[in-house]
């Protein structure tokens, strides 16, 4: 093993020295591994919540008694939903602005 790092610094002498080249990649790639595997929890966490409120919504429309009623529950589901989205379009933003704050 060592005479193959000795040829691959040889072959590649910047990949090899001080940080740069193939750490600094390696660093990257797993920043970007972390960043996704928080981004793929958090869209677990949104779909599960999701899928909970329309339930919630679904078996308090199918008790709704007048269609004013049914109409405010939509309204109140389709508000909540688009709230939590853009609440959710903001942690994603914020998750990957960070993973390209730090490679600067």
């Amino acid at each position: 093993m060592i005479t193959m790092t000795k040829a691959f610094d040889k072959t590649f002498p910047r990949a090899s020295g001080g940080g740069s080249g193939l750490e600094t990649t390696m660093r990257a790639i797993s920043a970007a591994a972390r960043t996704n595997q928080t981004a793929c929890i958090e869209w677990a966490d949104f779909a599960r919540q999701s899928y909970a409120e329309g339930t919630a919504t679904f078996r308090k429309l199918a008790a709704a008694r007048t269609p004013l009623a049914a109409l405010e529950i939509e309204i109140a589901y389709l508000k909540n939903s688009s709230e939590r989205l853009m609440a959710q379009a903001r942690i994603l933003g914020d998750l990957y602005a960070g993973l390209v704050i730090s490679k600067v």
